[in-house]
Formats: structure tokens, C-alpha cells, sequence
């Protein structure tokens, strides 16, 4: 630390470097982990590649689907038995026998607090759903009314299902209404956490079972069809998919390009690091090249490559570290600040810590650092012995 003191000029600019590299990769990393992990406004990949969704009128895209008010009456139940046959039909030119039906409701869920609310289709958990996903009726805790793959969803409290006419003309209810009308709103239904359910943002990752479809006197209607496949889709094959489903009056949704939480979190640790690790390496070339005098001074009195190694280790491991937790802390200040004046998440956005990510950084970029330095440190610069001339 003293040597490092001695040559602030160049070390106190790379420090500083090195913080703001980790800083931005700190800030993707938390924000991305942050954002993914919220349980109600879900965000990431909307489906596998094997996966492909086909939708009736009365689907989220069409003017029948639900929340849509403008014209179009959505598929009539003749209608509807001819997109089935072509919805099959494309499943057997893609080579899949893997079709679940896909039902919905007027039903929809909210959270009933401040915040973000539940985003994403609600479909119905038929028992043809349910078997396609393998998934037993015994596994299904007995009156429950809502199932979802959305780790922690099944424990968020001041939730609701609302349907009938609670956004409708008479006003009923709204958002954050609290306690709601009995006659259009089902306030903290039984809701529990199944795995096997896809984790896809457009896939049934939440369901609403026949339970409380009865119960709540529902009606489903049939608005898609999911389509699993053994491999990977074709650009060609999505084409033909999709002009098919055209000509039956329906729409498909493919694999979009949203990376998931991981890949985010991952390239930023590895742009970051690496960044970090280049200035670094730069930085520790120019002080050694600064210290060449006192390099000859201590191997004149005997000292080791061992002690040339040490220093050069210890000069860039510090380094490493110094950056990694100035960079890291001043990510958290500034989130937390953000956070705080935000309506929608709150400081308990930042509940989920991406541990592995920070470990990373405030550990393995200095023990990098330091190895790198050791092993880049095992030549005697050159002139070393001999003395300078003036």
C-alpha cells in the first residue's frame, strides 16, 4: 500500500479506472437480478426454442383477447374447432404430437398493495394441461385457486382475483382496492408453487385451476394452443408456421431474444472483470517501469525472483480489490438511492443478492490479479544488473 502511495499518479487514475469498469458491471449485475427476480411483473425469455404458441382471436394479440375492447367479436366455437385442426396440423408438420389447449378466463390476477402488479397471461389448468406438464392431481394441495412456477409467488400476500365486472362501467373495484367486492374479486386465494409448470413470460408459468373456475362461476374459452417440440425451431419452419396460422385466422409467438437473468449477469461479470484485469495489467507495466531503478537497487542486495514476484503480485492484487469494493459499494449507493424514490420496486428490489456474481469480482478478480502478476513477474527486466548511463 505505501508503494502504491509512493506512485499515486499512476495508480490513483488506474483505481479509479478499475472502480468505474466494476462499477457499470456492478450496476447491470444488480439491476438485471434485481428486475428478473420480481415475482409479479415477470420478466425474461418468453418460451424455449422448442416451444411455439398459436393464438385464436381470443388470444392476448387478438380483438376478442382479454383486457381488449376494441372491435371484433374474437373466434366463434365453429371457428375455434377449425384453428384446433390447423393448430394440430402445424404440430405434425413441426413433428410434435405435444398440443395442450390453452383456456382462459375474465380472470386476472392483482396485487393489491404499492408496487409492481402480476403481468402475463392466466390461463386455466385443465387436467389435459396439467398431464402434458406432469404434473398429478395429487400433487395439488386440495381448494387451491392459483398454481405458479414464479418462485416466492405463492407466499406474496394482498393478492386477488379479480374478473366479472370489477374494471367494468359500474367501478366497482380498482387497482390497490382493498378489501374487494365478494361479487368480482376473490381476496387471498389459496396459491401454490408447482415447478413443473413452464417458465416462460407467454407460457401457463401461472394458472388459475377448475377449482376456482367453478367456484367463481367462470366461463373458459378456448384462445391458443402450445406446441412443444423434440428440437430446436427452424427459421423456415416458423415461417411456415406462421402463414398457416395466417390463413386460419390466428397468430403464433416464437422464442423472442430476451436473454435470461444469467446471461445478463454473467457477460456483465466477465466484461467487467476483464476490463478491470486490461487497465490493471497497464497500469502495473507503467509502475514497474517507473521502479525499474529500484528493482536493480534490491536485486543488487540480493533479492530473490521470489521478492520481484511478491511485488508485482502484491501491487496488483491490492489494486484488484481496492477497485472491486470502491466500485461495488458505490453500485449499492447509488442503487439504493434509485430505489428509494422508486414507486414501483422499492429497496426490496434489491433483496435479491446475486451472491456468486459479487464473488466473483471482490474475490476472484484480485486472486486473478495476483496470480497473473506472480507468473507475468518471472523474467529480470533487462539491464537489471548493469548501470544506468547517464
Amino acid at each position: 500500500m505505501r508503494d502504491l502511495a509512493r506512485y499515486r499518479a499512476r495508480s490513483g487514475a488506474a483505481l479509479g479506472a478499475i472502480s468505474v469498469a466494476v462499477l457499470i458491471a456492478m450496476v447491470v449485475i444488480i439491476a438485471s437480478a434485481s428486475r428478473f427476480s420480481n415475482v409479479l411483473d415477470y420478466a425474461g425469455p418468453n418460451m424455449s426454442s422448442t416451444q411455439l404458441l398459436i393464438y385464436t382471436p381470443n388470444g392476448p394479440y387478438g380483438p376478442g383477447g382479454p383486457g381488449n375492447t376494441g372491435a371484433g367479436s374474437g373466434a366463434s366455437t365453429t371457428s375455434v374447432a377449425s384453428m384446433s385442426t390447423s393448430a394440430h396440423r402445424i404440430a405434425s408438420e413441426l413433428g410434435s404430437h405435444e398440443v395442450i389447449t390453452l383456456e382462459t378466463t375474465s380472470a386476472t390476477i392483482q396485487h393489491a398493495a404499492a408496487g409492481r402488479s402480476y403481468s402475463g397471461p392466466l390461463y386455466v389448468a385443465t387436467p389435459q394441461l396439467l398431464k402434458d406438464l406432469n404434473i398429478t392431481s395429487s400433487s395439488i394441495v386440495p381448494h387451491a385457486e392459483i398454481l405458479s412456477m414464479r418462485l416466492g409467488f405463492a407466499a406474496l400476500t394482498q393478492m386477488q382475483i379479480v374478473y366479472g365486472d370489477y374494471f367494468g362501467a359500474a367501478g366497482k373495484g380498482g387497482p390497490n382496492a382493498w378489501p374487494c367486492p365478494k361479487s368480482d374479486c376473490l381476496a387471498n386465494p389459496l396459491m401454490q408453487q408447482v415447478s413443473s409448470l413452464p417458465a416462460g413470460t407467454s407460457t401457463p408459468n401461472t394458472v388459475i385451476t377448475e377449482y376456482a373456475v367453478h367456484t367463481l362461476g367462470l366461463t373458459p374459452i378456448i384462445t391458443g394452443w402450445l406446441i412443444q417440440t423434440a428440437q430446436p425451431l427452424s427459421a423456415a419452419q416458423l415461417s411456415n408456421a406462421r402463414s398457416t396460422a395466417a390463413a386460419a385466422g390466428m397468430s403464433i409467438e416464437s422464442k423472442s431474444s430476451i436473454p435470461t437473468s444469467a446471461t445478463i449477469t454473467d457477460w456483465a461479470t466477465i466484461v467487467g472483470v476483464v476490463l478491470a484485469l486490461g487497465i490493471l495489467a497497464m497500469t502495473i507495466g507503467l509502475i514497474r517501469s517507473e521502479t525499474a531503478g529500484e528493482l536493480r537497487i534490491i536485486v543488487a542486495t540480493g533479492a530473490s525472483s521470489r521478492t520481484r514476484r511478491s511485488l508485482t503480485a502484491s501491487t496488483a492484487g491490492a489494486l484488484a480489490l481496492i477497485g472491486a469494493v470502491v466500485g461495488t459499494v458505490t453500485a449499492y449507493v447509488a442503487l439504493i438511492g434509485f430505489s428509494r424514490t422508486s414507486a414501483l420496486d422499492g429497496l426490496s428490489s434489491l433483496a435479491d443478492v446475486p451472491v456468486a456474481n459479487l464473488l466473483s469480482i471482490l474475490i476472484g478478480m484480485p486472486v486473478v490479479a495476483a496470480i497473473v502478476g506472480w507468473l507475468a513477474a518471472w523474467r529480470e527486466p533487462k539491464g537489471v544488473s548493469r548501470q544506468l548511463v547517464a
